[in-house]
């Protein structure tokens, strides 16, 4: 594992309250990212899928209600739910999981974790390296260098990415770009609205508490505006779904 994923994508206790906080997978936030990610996934043949970098599992957890084999790695050593404790190994570099199991996954999900890395390329070569049944990837990042604030310098960002940037660095590691989009476009203009005005982003990913109904209809706005609007149409991330070359 390079020393800069190690520094960069271990978060601190701090960092992980504020980003996972209980009720967070409730947020509209994680709802749309998940049904976005889940269709990438299904597009790739879906098989056994790691998602690298998981945190406490969210997207684990949905991913397995919707039946599909899905498993998670955590470099941190994270408070894993009990219902999840046989799905997620926390404290570990993927690249060091039983090579039974590396030998079985098909798809990984890379979900926010790429921009922490000094070098992503060699970071994703060394994973089709040592999961050598792989597919494919799924790859979210977040998106446009103008909209770099101190959300990007509290959870350790090298970068942001627009869409040239990212396929690049997909093909650079000898993958073959399938899908590659913008995400979270609905909020665009009111995130670069709030650094235009000076102000800081909060780092807090919000609950919803009685407001769980209104989170669903802004999740399916969001939705929809993917899966609608035009690929080039500016948000605040970019997903791309990659396969892995022949050998």
């Amino acid at each position: 594992m390079s020393t800069a994923l190690t520094t960069k994508t271990q978060f601190t206790r701090d960092q992980y309250a504020e980003g996972y906080a209980p009720g967070s997978e409730e947020n509209y936030w994680h709802l749309a990212r998940n049904r976005i990610l889940e269709g990438h996934v299904r597009l790739l043949g879906a098989g056994r899928v790691l998602d690298i970098g998981c945190g406490r599992g969210i997207f684990v957890d949905y991913l397995n209600k919707r039946g599909l084999d899905c498993y998670g790695a955590e470099l941190a050593d994270v408070e894993v739910p009990a219902h999840l404790q046989q799905r997620i190994f926390s404290g570990v570099a993927a690249e060091n999981l039983p090579p039974a199991f590396r030998n079985s996954v098909e798809i990984i999900v890379l979900g926010d974790v790429i921009e922490h890395l000094a070098q992503p390329v060699g970071f994703l070569r060394s994973l089709v390296q040592a999961f050598p049944g792989l597919k494919g990837f799924v790859l979210a990042v977040p998106a446009r260098a103008e909209l770099w604030s101190n959300y990007d310098e509290y959870y350790g960002h090298y970068r942001r990415y627009d869409l040239a940037g990212l396929r690049r660095t997909a093909e650079e590691a000898g993958l073959s770009v399938n899908g590659l989009q913008y995400m979270f476009r609905l909020l665009y203009p009111p995130a670069r609205a709030i650094l235009m005005a000076g102000r800081k982003r909060n780092t807090r990913m919000g609950t919803p508490g009685a407001l769980r109904i209104a989170h669903r209809i802004a999740a399916a706005l969001i939705v929809a505006d993917y899966w609608l609007l035009p690929a080039g149409i500016y948000g605040t991330s970019v997903i791309c779904r990659a396969t892995k070359l022949p050998s």
